[in-house]
């Protein structure tokens, strides 16, 4: 799979991150990893990610075109977090090629 986007974002208490790739077959999947925010141990208003989290899941969305998968990807945020899927930005990845 190419990856045409990087996942960045928050739902509730979660933070998303993944990307949005197209296959060999032409279509595309947002797949990311929600990892749950917890606050650190100072109790400082900053939270931070603690990436080992058991609590962390797993969840992809498919579709004919870009913008569908974004749009299925939000709805299954929302449906598997229990929570609103808020600040979800969509990097573009930029690959560079040399001609020889």
């Amino acid at each position: 799979m190419r990856v045409v986007e990087r996942i960045t974002g928050t739902a509730g208490r979660y933070v998303l991150t993944g990307a949005l790739c197209r296959d060999d077959t032409g279509r595309y999947v947002a797949q990311a990893t929600a990892y749950l925010l917890t606050a650190t141990d100072r109790g400082r208003p900053l939270r931070s990610v603690a990436t080992a989290n058991a609590s962390s899941a797993t969840f992809q969305a498919h579709g004919a075109t870009a913008s569908e998968a974004r749009m299925r990807f939000c709805v299954a945020a929302k449906e598997q977090l229990a929570a609103s899927a808020t600040d979800i930005v969509w990097h573009p990845a930029v690959f560079l090629a040399s001609a020889r």
